[in-house]
């Protein structure tokens, strides 16, 4: 094998040997149960939770991106059309597995759907998944087939891009309804999820484009920007209206005496605060929000790929310290048992999982890219 051939199968070799230790973490789920798990009476979602939100969130944003060229005429970005369905598609499925195995048996997924409950805001956000990963499918099949302007490929589109506002915001409103715990109630936590949405889908999509322009390193340099201006924008507006939201979360928790948002303040988390702010969000938001302001670095394919890094891990962590810390504070009969504010740290076993779900979401791309035809990105070029 030549040197880029070698490199395509050490990266197809450790692809195989995370999702075996994915499948062991299954086996072992299923023997076991949640007690492989940090979790208590108190923290009862853990980080393969903060996965599937992850990942639901990013693929929503791709959708949203995948309708651009349909829905609002954007004929420049039909090139990326097919490979936005089809990275919304493998994402969305690392996130189902990683719920899944979160509820400790698959099967309960299945279940849960045929099972309708439409007073439930749960059963809505799995219901709307399903249908945006249907839709996403159909769409993928009418553009794999160069039916891209037929009526099924527009109503498809429509309906996966419906599906992807209203994902995002149903997800919001399962953590919103909680009135127990004041730090996720309300409407703020929708809104915030939609942008999240828009704002971790469009890293991703930078960030995995700017992987492809290093794997076609045989092309002819290009005075052309990094990427388009339109996913420029949107990353950069997306961005501001996160960090608007965050910094209007941030002041509300800072003013009032309810005693959740006040132990808030002490949760323990992996980074230290600046100016009250966590660092994942200094990481995660702001700083990407300052580097797309700069322009060299929007010229610049390293500087584009670092600050869409930053961004997507960013977005990670948020969503994880806002999971666990919604639920650090005990409530009710819990509260005499516990300490006032609980810490968490995953397990070994919530890292597999993590793990698992992400390889597979890496290796529905590889392949994706390599045997159907998603763009000019060669990953056998690796």
């Amino acid at each position: 094998m030549n040197e880029k051939k070698t490199g395509y199968g050490i990266w197809m070799g450790g692809l195989g040997i995370c999702l075996m230790g994915g499948l062991y973490t299954t086996i072992k789920l299923f023997q076991e149960g949640h007690t492989l798990f940090h979790a208590n009476d108190v923290i009862v979602w853990s980080l393969p939770l903060s996965i599937y939100i992850f990942l639901a969130l990013s693929s929503s944003g791709l959708a949203m991106l995948s309708a651009l060229p349909t829905l609002f005429g954007i004929q420049r970005l039909e090139a990326s059309s097919k490979r936005l369905v089809f990275l919304a598609m493998a994402t969305l499925c690392g996130g189902f597995l990683a719920i899944s195995l979160e509820l400790g048996n698959m099967g309960k997924m299945l279940y849960f759907i045929l099972s309708p409950n439409l007073a439930s805001p749960i059963w809505w956000m799995g219901a709307i998944y399903t249908a945006e990963l249907i839709f996403l499918g159909i769409k993928f099949q009418c553009l794999h087939k160069g039916q891209e302007t037929s009526f099924s490929s527009k109503i498809a589109g429509t309906l996966s891009f419906i599906c992807a506002l209203l994902a995002p915001m149903i997800l919001g409103t399962v953590f919103g309804m909680t009135e127990a715990r004041a730090i996720y109630f309300g409407p703020m936590l929708s809104i915030f999820y939609l942008t999240m949405a828009l704002y971790s889908g469009t890293a991703l999509f930078i960030l995995y484009t700017m992987v492809c322009r290093t794997l076609e390193s045989d092309q002819p340099a290009s005075n052309a920007p990094p990427i388009d201006a339109v996913f420029h924008r949107l990353f950069t507006y997306s961005a501001a209206a996160v960090v608007i939201i965050t910094l209007l979360k941030t002041a509300v928790e800072w003013s009032t005496v309810v005693p959740e948002f006040v132990t808030l303040r002490s949760f323990s988390h992996p980074f230290t605060p600046l100016f009250g702010v966590p660092m994942e969000v200094v990481v995660g938001l702001f700083l990407p929000l300052i580097l797309l302001m700069i322009r060299p670095i929007q010229k610049s394919t390293n500087g584009v790929l670092i600050t869409a890094l930053l961004a997507w891990i960013g977005s990670l962590a948020i969503h994880t310290r806002l999971l666990i810390a919604g639920q650090s504070y005990p409530v009710g009969p819990k509260a005499e048992h516990y300490p006032e504010v609980l810490a968490y740290l995953p397990s070994a076993w919530e890292w597999m999982v993590a793990l698992f779900a992400i390889s597979l979401m890496l290796l529905l791309y590889t392949l994706g890219e390599r045997y159907l035809k998603l763009g000019s990105c060669r990953v056998d070029k690796l």
